[in-house]
Parts: structure tokens; sequence; C-alpha cells
């Protein structure tokens, strides 16, 4: 069986983003490599909108041959696209100075796709990371699998401040004594001790306290797990594997961030999705679940490698 793994929206982010920096510093002289920095430009402002997945990083000749030389012309394009092929080919090579680049740092090296298309519609190119395949022939050498990051659909607009967010010290202090106190104050009205003299007002403050109580349980199983599920109201539309992930903010004593995402992945035994979940009998770790298979195919979940193992 071989599994070939979708792109990791996070992975192609960071190397853009050197892209982006290298071609500051090299600024492109051939017209190959200014197509090179067209995509890299368009793919990243795409990315950073939140607001789409992989299947919209693609853009057809007319669009790069507007964006470059002002003028729309599809058929021209076309014919423009093709005679400066070699030198695109040649950017995102992996001996080029901007795959070393990106190697020396430790981030994924970039590509070209041409996706050729028949019966007139018009060929795609895009950039990628470098896939990866799992081959496994038996169960034994199902062991690992590795988590994808995509981007998080249709955020509700109250979530979007929480997207991708700083947890500061003090922050996370002003967060949490908020919430307990919105949890404290409905229950001192259920007891009777406030009375707010009016029904609707105390039903409204349970209410919020209730939402409150949620969050504060999210906040917490964030800070102690790293890892916690995305508010199923949050998003205007349903799906498996929303989550919110610790990571680093990258600010200087700030060190942690919060991330909404969405992780998928394959099953390295059937080849079917996983479902992320928390388990009662893995002492309330999240783990990835076979969807098929759910008792049978279970691994364990990282979510700073976006590694699995087999559990059972």
């Amino acid at each position: 069986m071989e599994v070939e793994e979708k792109q990791d929206v996070e992975d192609l982010e960071q190397s853009l983003r050197f892209a982006k920096k290298f071609f500051q510093i090299h600024t492109p002289q051939l017209v190959g490599d200014q197509i090179g920095e067209v995509l890299v430009l368009k793919t990243l402002e795409l990315i950073q909108s939140e607001a789409v997945n992989e299947s919209h990083y693609y853009f057809r000749a007319a669009e790069i041959f507007e964006q470059i030389n002002g003028e729309k012309n599809s058929e021209k394009a076309r014919r423009w696209m093709k005679s400066h092929d070699e030198n695109l080919v040649a950017l995102f090579a992996q001996t080029s100075d901007l795959n070393v680049g990106l190697a020396d740092k430790g981030l994924c090296t970039l590509s070209i796709e041409r996706i050729e298309h028949k019966g007139g519609k018009p060929n795609q190119w895009r950039i990628r990371t470098g896939r990866e395949r799992v081959k496994s022939a038996n169960r034994n050498d199902a062991a690992d699998i590795r988590y994808i990051v995509t981007a998080l659909h249709d955020p509700m607009p109250w979530a979007k401040p929480f997207m991708n967010a700083i947890l500061s010290p003090r922050i996370l202090i002003t967060a949490g004594l908020t919430l307990l106190t919105l949890v404290i104050i409905p229950i001192y009205t259920l007891l009777g001790i406030i009375d707010w003299s009016s029904k609707p007002i105390a039903t409204s403050v349970v209410v919020l306290g209730i939402f409150a109580g949620l969050m504060f349980h999210r906040l917490h199983e964030l800070m102690n797990k790293g890892v916690t599920e995305f508010p199923v109201l949050w998003s205007r539309k349903l799906g498996r594997n929303k989550l919110f992930l610790s990571t680093s903010s990258g600010v200087e004593n700030n060190p942690l961030g919060m991330k909404a995402v969405t992780i998928e992945a394959k099953c390295s035994i059937c080849g079917e999705d996983l479902i992320i979940d928390k388990s009662r009998e893995f002492h309330g770790r999240y783990i990835g679940k076979c969807r098929i298979a759910p008792s049978e195919h279970v691994f364990s979940f990282d979510h700073v490698t976006k590694r699995g193992k087999l559990l059972r």
C-alpha cells in the first residue's frame, strides 16, 4: 500500500516566507525568476487570508501574465509561459540557490508543479513543498504516520482574533480571571446568593457562565496538553479535526502562541482518514483513530513534530 500525503500548509508558508525574503535580496533578472516570485507572493497571500485550502493554490498562465505584463491575453500568455518554462523549472530545482538556502535553514524545499488539462481547459501552475510517500507492506511497517496542517475554513467573525494569537502572561492571567469570574457569578446566581430581580437577566448570566466555563476548560487544556478542540460554533461549517494548538509565537518574552488549524492524516494501515479525538482509554490524550477501524487502527498524536506512532 502507498499513501501520498497532502500539502502541509504550515510547512509551505514557512518556506514561502523565506522565498519572499530571498527575492528581496536577489532581485529576479530572468522572466522565469519573475514568474516564480509572482507565484510565491500570490500563494503566500492566499495562505495568509486563512480562508482557503491547497485546492486554491493554482494559477493560470493568463493570471501570471497579467500580473507581470499588465495585459490580458490568454493565448499570448500560454506561449509566453511555455517560452520561460526552462528558467522557471531551474529556479525550483533542488540544487538552485533558493532551495539550497531553504535546506540550510532546515525548511522544506519548494518545487513547481504544472497541471496539464485537456479539452480546452487552461493549464495551471502551483508551488508546493516536496511530497512524502509512506510505503508499507504489512502492519509492522506501518508504525509511523504524518499529520498534515491545513487551513481552517470559514471562521466566524468573533473567532478571527483567536486564529493566531500570542498568549503573553498578562493575557493568560487576565483571560483566566475573567472567565473564572464569569463562571462563579452564575453559580452564586443559581444558589440564590446573588439576586438579579429579573428572570431574563438571571437566565442570560447562567448561559454566559456556561459559555465561560467551556472556554476556561479549553484554555486550561491548551496550557496542559498543548492542544484543545476548536469550538464547533466558531466555524461556519462543521468539520473534523479542527483544533487549537500551542505554538512558538516568535516574540521575545512571549514564547507561547495559539494557532487554529485543521489537521489531516491517512491511516498507514488501510489508507483511510484519521479522526483526532480525546480518548478516555489513553488518559485523556488526543489520538488519531481510523475512520473505519477506530478501535484497531490507533495512533499517537504529537502536534509539535506532527508525527504519530501506532498504538495498537
